[in-house]
């Protein structure tokens, strides 16, 4: 049999750059930059070089001295030969400092940062001969995502690196500020930042973790007279004083999420009359745990109160919990009964509803399909379903018992679960023998492929107390 060999090296350029274009643009700069003068040129082209993520090659490498290699490569091989194409830099803690250190980058508009210790973030937006104040009238797009690094003063930092954004990047119109574990919580607290000392007449995107719903309405002010998609967490959402004195910035936005982790019972006080506010919303996602309402939030409410008013809404997504304590007992809704609520308004959902003593329950809607990374806490009424998304779960029942099957439940509804938090405190009563039809294909032993992090601890208290 006769062999033949072709060198890569005499494909045209056209037949190679169609094979480079599927591979990695960060990989095909390592290991062609300088090979030849052919794959050199081919490497070098703007299709390769305009964004450059250096966190994915080095994080996947749990060697140091093959990590410190790979970088040395880009710092004095790569990176000097590229720069002046360079649009768009992700870089961490390792990186950011050579990196941004031995470039022009001319043309360079976005930065991300990622697994940025919030100290380290302190030193570099609060010194002013530090290497980022070179890109102050460039950057136009900012990512900072900063790791769980417990101290004290971890709100004060954080505000203080927060609103020294806005000093420092005089032309930015998109910023995110938060952790890189979407789960943890570095919540700034805006409502004692002067509104003449800290704002932005360019910002147009905000997405950031607050503390309180009084740091929520501080954004629409009148500091931020641009904005049009707002993206915002917050810790707590209390009943506020505040008042919104500029109300043609919340009329004007286009987008608006709003997630809390925790329960509020401020639902119809605070967050009804910002939402009835926003006439010219295309988006709205919602993720809220409410207590201590009389009926459930269903789609005849959120119409009623809030959808019927935003002509121009495209897309609704919603993770909502109620908890009601005084039900009236001829009155209790079913899950048909929630699910036909939103038939009109031609949402998409499934729910669930937990009944307890004769006048207490609990109710869970949310959008399909489902598309958040974080789902409100659920029970063993849960339906089912499938939910790619969700990374962490946490899981309660204050009556029964999570049987088998309901665990083989979650494994096959949220597939790529990293986290599950498990509170119950009734023993098991069937074990997989007694499985359900619909899980008789299920394997006796139930798989979680990506979980890394599972938590047990007794539930004493019921949720609405």
């Amino acid at each position: 049999m006769n062999h033949s060999t072709v060198s890569i090296s005499a494909l045209s350029d056209e037949m190679l750059l169609t094979i480079l274009m599927k591979l990695n643009n960060v990989d095909v700069l390592y290991s062609l930059i300088g090979v030849n003068k052919k794959l050199d040129q081919l490497a070098r082209d703007i299709t390769f070089t305009r964004s450059i993520d250096l966190v994915k090659i080095l994080s996947n490498k749990k060697s140091k001295s093959k990590t410190k290699s790979i970088l040395d490569r880009f710092c004095f091989d790569i990176i000097p030969r590229i720069q002046h194409n360079i649009e768009s830099l992700t870089l961490d803690r390792l990186s950011i400092g050579r990196v941004l250190c031995i470039g022009n980058y001319l043309k360079l508009w976005k930065l991300t940062l990622v697994n940025l210790p919030l100290k380290m973030a302190c030193h570099i937006f609060n010194d002013e001969s530090s290497f980022i104040h070179m890109f102050k009238h460039q950057i136009l797009h900012l990512i900072i995502k900063t790791n769980h690094i417990k101290f004290s003063k971890k709100k004060h930092v954080a505000t203080n690196v927060f609103a020294n954004i806005f000093n420092i990047f005089t032309n930015l119109n998109h910023f995110e500020f938060g952790f890189e574990d979407h789960f943890e919580y570095s919540p700034v607290s805006l409502i004692n930042l002067s509104s003449t000392i800290f704002y932005s007449t360019s910002i147009n995107y905000l997405n950031v973790t607050v503390q309180y719903f009084n740091d929520c309405l501080c954004l629409f002010d009148g500091r931020f007279n641009q904005l049009h998609t707002v993206i915002v967490k917050v810790e707590i959402i209390e009943n506020s004083s505040q008042i919104i004195n500029n109300k043609k910035i919340v009329s004007n936005l286009k987008c608006f999420s709003l997630f809390s982790p925790d329960e509020t019972i401020e639902y119809d006080s605070q967050i009804v009359p910002l939402l009835q506010q926003m006439s010219q919303l295309e988006k709205l996602t919602l993720s809220l745990d409410v207590i201590n309402r009389t009926s459930f939030i269903d789609g005849t409410q959120l119409y009623n109160d809030i959808l019927k008013n935003m002509s121009h809404l495209q897309s609704f997504i919603f993770d909502i919990v109620t908890a009601c304590f005084q039900l009236k007992a001829e009155l209790l809704p079913s899950c048909n009964d929630i699910r036909r609520t939103f038939i009109q308004s031609g949402y998409h959902m499934d729910c669930y509803i937990d009944y307890y003593k004769s006048e207490e329950g609990r109710c869970h809607i949310y959008s399909l399909p489902f598309n958040m990374e974080h789902m409100h806490s659920i029970t063993n009424n849960f339906p089912g379903g499938l939910f790619m998304n969700v990374r962490r779960l946490f899981v309660t029942d204050s009556l029964h018992p999570f049987e088998h099957y309901f665990f083989a439940r979650i494994s096959l509804s949220f597939p790529l679960l990293i986290s599950l938090e498990i509170s119950n405190r009734h023993s098991q009563k069937k074990k997989f023998i007694h499985q359900p039809s619909e899980l008789d294909q299920t394997s006796f032993i139930i798989i979680y492929p990506h979980l890394v992090e599972l938590s047990f601890f007794l539930l004493t208290i019921c949720f609405w107390l």
